[in-house]
């Protein structure tokens, strides 16, 4: 039996916005609403937070403990370790990664992608929705099968590669099974994440309007509500680019060292 199991990637120690993953947007931890729409998808069995050993990790530790969460700590240098181990410590096989800055992750969006890891033939590296890149930035998430980030972990001792584990199965996707899943329309202009103060005051925006009628509203409410109140995006406008522009730029910063 395949056991699916969120995986939320979070650390206090935020440089842009301390502690942002704590602050509260209606009452709550942002990170609170991450694992309250994750607990609504029925196909995942278990929610875990990967966290880092660092001393700086207190509070999260403290709200994970009182939200009865599991928590896992690991190697602050190693993510893809910290992240497959954090899988192991509740016997996961599939794992659903999800950034702890994403407070409007979309239920139904991760639900079709765990759905079509199950129905593919074979049983893929990863499911994903980041490879056109038209999704607001913050809505990405990766859904992947346990032994092939065994596999990575022990083969690829990059430290590079390790923290953007992500990016190389996608830039190797020759090598791995990968399944995207595609938006219709480019989104990208809208930012959906939390890194500037900015970007909570546009998610507390936009969570006033739309989490009293529903707490787990989507992407398509979110983009009926922009539609009617457009000024909203212009809150965090200055701050939109694509994610991939700033793995880019570690990427030609790591391969200028490897040359050196």
């Amino acid at each position: 039996m395949k056991k699916v199991v969120a995986v939320i990637q979070a650390r206090m120690g935020s440089t842009r916005l301390p502690g942002k993953i704590l602050l509260e947007i209606e009452g709550k931890p942002l990170i609170q609403h991450i694992y309250e729409r994750l607990k609504n998808i029925q196909l995942i069995d278990e929610i875990v937070i990967a966290t880092t050993n660092s001393s700086n990790e207190k509070y999260l530790e403290d709200f994970a403990k009182n939200q009865k969460i599991s928590l896992y700590k690991g190697k602050e240098s190693d993510l893809a370790n910290r992240i497959l181990e954090a899988a192991h410590s509740v016997k996961g096989t599939v794992i659903v990664k999800i950034n702890a800055d994403s407070p409007l992750i979309d239920t139904k969006l991760i639900y079709q992608g765990i759905k079509k890891y199950f129905n593919a033939t074979q049983e893929p590296d990863l499911v994903t929705n980041t490879i056109d890149n038209k999704f607001p930035e913050g809505l990405q998430f990766g859904i992947f099968n346990v032994t092939s980030l065994e596999k990575f972990c022990y083969s690829e001792k990059s430290n590079f590669w390790r923290e953007y584990f992500f990016m190389y199965f996608i830039e190797n996707q020759d090598n791995y099974s990968i399944q995207n899943i595609e938006s219709n329309v480019d989104l990208s202009n809208i930012r959906l994440t939390v890194d500037y103060q900015e970007d909570l005051d546009f998610i507390r925006k936009i969570f006033s309007n739309l989490y009293n009628t529903n707490p787990f509203f989507g992407l398509e409410e979110i983009l009926e509500l922009l539609e009617k109140q457009p000024k909203l995006l212009e809150i965090n406008k200055k701050f939109v680019k694509n994610s991939f522009s700033t793995y880019e730029e570690e990427k030609s910063n790591y391969l200028t060292k490897e040359k050196s």
